[in-house]
């Protein structure tokens, strides 16, 4: 295995176990007192609309060679004033345990946890052309009377889908026609599928 195989590896393993420990302690100061819907969204925000635009500031957040005191500093420059303060109280925290590559990591688990805590369950939805609004109203509310909760629908498009949708919930993918994986999720296949979200969710709660 290759030296770059083997950081990614540790990088998914820190994410995996170190990132729901951070999400938790985070979202149990935010729902003390806070917003949590508000400082979620500005996490988002830091993770798509931040350090995806700007990986340099995302490898020196990272880089184990620069010191916690001076990420700090970084942080202070860039987001003062601009974000919540208990969310920039949290990054700094993370930087004094090193922790600020699994940022990630961390908003992941910190989504998950959210999702569960207010009944939403996130659906990506995948077909060879893009569907009108209507017909995603439609299978959206089809699959909110299916799993009794809020539904967050993602539409995307692969043209080399022959007929038919993808349906991703969680790391759960039900693959088939319309009406073919309707009728799946109304089966046993919808029981397993749940218990499966319901345990991953679980895990990262205890």
């Amino acid at each position: 295995m290759s030296e770059a195989q083997v950081n990614t590896a540790v990088f998914d393993d820190e994410s995996m176990h170190i990132g729901p420990v951070y999400a938790k302690a985070l979202l149990a100061v935010v729902g003390l007192s806070g917003d949590m819907n508000g400082l979620m969204e500005q996490f988002r925000s830091l993770i798509h609309d931040v350090l995806d635009k700007h990986p340099a500031l995302e490898a020196a957040l990272a880089n184990p060679k620069i010191s916690s005191e001076e990420k700090i500093r970084i942080l202070d420059k860039v987001f003062a004033d601009k974000m919540d303060p208990t969310l920039l109280t949290f990054l700094k925290v993370v930087s004094k345990r090193g922790r600020l590559n699994v940022l990630r990591g961390i908003y992941g688990a910190a989504s998950a946890l959210r999702d569960e805590a207010v009944g939403l369950v996130r659906v990506v939805i995948t077909t060879a052309q893009q569907l009108d609004p209507s017909a995603v109203n439609s299978l959206k509310e089809k699959l909110r009377n299916l799993f009794k909760k809020e539904v967050a629908v993602t539409t995307k498009v692969d043209a080399s889908i022959l007929g038919g949708l993808i349906v991703r919930v969680g790391d759960v993918v039900f693959d088939g026609s319309v009406d073919g994986q309707l009728n799946q999720l109304k089966k046993a296949t919808l029981v397993k599928a749940e218990l499966a979200i319901r345990e991953k969710l679980s895990s990262l709660a205890t």
